[in-house]
């Protein structure tokens, strides 16, 4: 059965004698599509699945992949592709959501974070975490926010990744850096809020590389999972 699809390429890799995978997003669910001879020096649908492509596929359900067919170029974000300051940080989002569960909301908002990435720095370190947070959320490891994850006082002074929650002074014992109380709210909002909340909380709060950074190594620490995308960032962070 043929099927047209509309999705967002995640990644691209070769697989056996020249064909392809390609892994994407649709506003529904993460699909891998099975390409055939995507790597031939004659392929028609190598253009379209390079990263940050939002494309239109004509797929097709008969093996245990998709097979990608044919399709369409909705939009190429090239300048993400171009900057490897972006770039890098959007290849950390992209390995994170390729490994979590279908997430239907994320589509539009890789959307946004890819168009913010053109425009505004802000913007898409805002995106980039509502990403990572729902990420998070998928896998169910999100932090601890209703008070310190030990004796759940609610003076608390710091996020800790190992404890997996907020602690108190009592409880942190000067193991971890006091966080600012803008900080504290920052984080709280981030992990409370909805789908319906999400300009204000981007209005009302700054978001930057170190919160993108440390809600991946979030991530990364309780998943168990090592993500080279990650060490690539954290080595060029300074350049920017």
């Amino acid at each position: 059965m043929k099927t047209k699809i509309q999705a967002l390429v995640l990644s691209v890799g070769e697989y056996k004698d020249k064909d392809g995978l390609v892994k994407v997003l649709t506003t529904d669910s993460i699909l891998t599509l099975y390409a055939r001879g995507l790597f031939k020096p004659n392929s028609k649908n190598l253009r379209l699945v390079q990263p940050f492509s939002y494309n239109e596929f004509m797929i097709e359900d008969k093996t245990k992949m998709p097979l990608l067919l044919q399709g369409q170029t909705i939009h190429y974000y090239y300048h993400i592709q171009e900057d490897l300051f972006k770039s890098s940080c959007c290849f950390v989002l992209h390995d994170l959501i390729s490994k979590t569960k279908k997430e239907e909301n994320l589509f539009n908002i890789v959307l946004d974070c890819w168009n913010a990435a053109d425009k505004d720095l802000d913007d898409f370190y805002f995106w980039a975490c509502i990403i990572l947070k729902y990420c998070i959320e998928q896998e169910g490891i999100q932090p601890f926010i209703q008070g310190c994850v030990h004796c759940e006082s609610t003076r608390v002074e710091t996020l800790s990744v190992k404890d997996g929650g907020f602690l108190c002074e009592k409880c942190n014992h000067n193991q971890y850096p006091k966080w600012s109380v803008e900080q504290l709210k920052k984080y709280r909002a981030l992990f409370r809020c909805k789908e319906e909340n999400l300009e204000y909380v981007k209005d009302h709060f700054n978001f930057n590389l170190d919160d993108l950074i440390y809600l991946a190594k979030w991530m990364e620490y309780h998943t168990h999972k090592n993500y080279p995308s990650i060490r690539f960032l954290e080595s060029i962070r300074g350049f920017k």
